[in-house]
């Protein structure tokens, strides 16, 4: 359970912690302990939830499931093989705002059924909880529309997504996620974002060729627009658009 390790015994055991010590704490500080138990692993946070009844409520908090892991659950869950408790366990991070459930919730959403509007709802309800894949696809898909100030409002949060995180990384997962998916949505296309004729249009557009065939680099265009019209490129590529 990752640097935490419950145990009946003892408070003096090396690298663990007791039941005692624990039920010490205020509650805020449990559910503090226990979702960023939570956030690593889904088995601990349930062995935790039979220890005893303090544990069992603070365990059960929204914030808890706020922050629960989804590594054990399929990207795109198929209901006919995702039982009762699972069920139960997805539908209350879904209530208490888990970003990665919104993230992935958005995207089947998004492209694979008619509910497009939602899907963006999610899509962007995620970014702005910090989730950078979600982060990704929302400026992603806000660059590639028509209105004029959601594409400002997609580069700006495409600028502020390159100084905080790895765009190379999002793109990866991103990738692995559409691929994981039957499409029946698409982005509407690549449209260039830099028209301002102040960067070198030439030069940009050599070293875009240039690193189009290397995915694991996204530098050397000094053009902040160029970036994102590169980027874009690659997003649409995941799509065949």
């Amino acid at each position: 359970m990752a640097d935490l390790r419950v145990k009946k015994g003892s408070n003096k055991k090396h690298g663990s912690v007791s039941v005692t010590t624990i039920k010490s704490l205020p509650k805020e500080l449990q559910v503090e302990i226990f979702a960023k138990v939570a956030t690593r692993s889904i088995f601990d946070h349930c062995m935790i939830k039979l220890c005893c009844k303090e544990f069992l409520h603070a365990a059960e908090d929204d914030y808890v499931y706020r922050h629960a892991s989804m590594e054990n659950f399929a990207l795109v869950p198929l209901p006919w093989f995702t039982g009762n408790k699972e069920s139960s366990f997805l539908k209350r991070c879904r209530e208490s705002g888990n970003s990665e459930i919104l993230y992935r919730e958005g995207m089947v959403q998004y492209f694979t059924s008619s509910r497009v509007e939602l899907g963006l709802k999610n899509l962007k309800e995620a970014a702005l909880e910090g989730h950078d894949d979600a982060k990704y696809v929302y400026c992603m898909l806000l660059m590639c529309g028509e209105d004029e100030g959601q594409r400002k409002q997609g580069f700006d949060l495409f600028c502020s997504l390159k100084e905080s995180t790895s765009v190379i990384r999002c793109r990866k997962r991103v990738k692995s996620f559409v691929r994981s998916m039957w499409l029946k949505n698409k982005p509407n296309g690549k449209s260039s974002f830099c028209g301002s004729g102040t960067c070198d249009s030439e030069r940009q557009k050599q070293l875009s060729k240039r690193w189009s065939s290397f995915e694991d680099k996204d530098g050397g265009i000094s053009c902040q627009r160029c970036g994102a019209d590169h980027e874009l490129g690659f997003f649409c590529n995941m799509f065949g658009v």
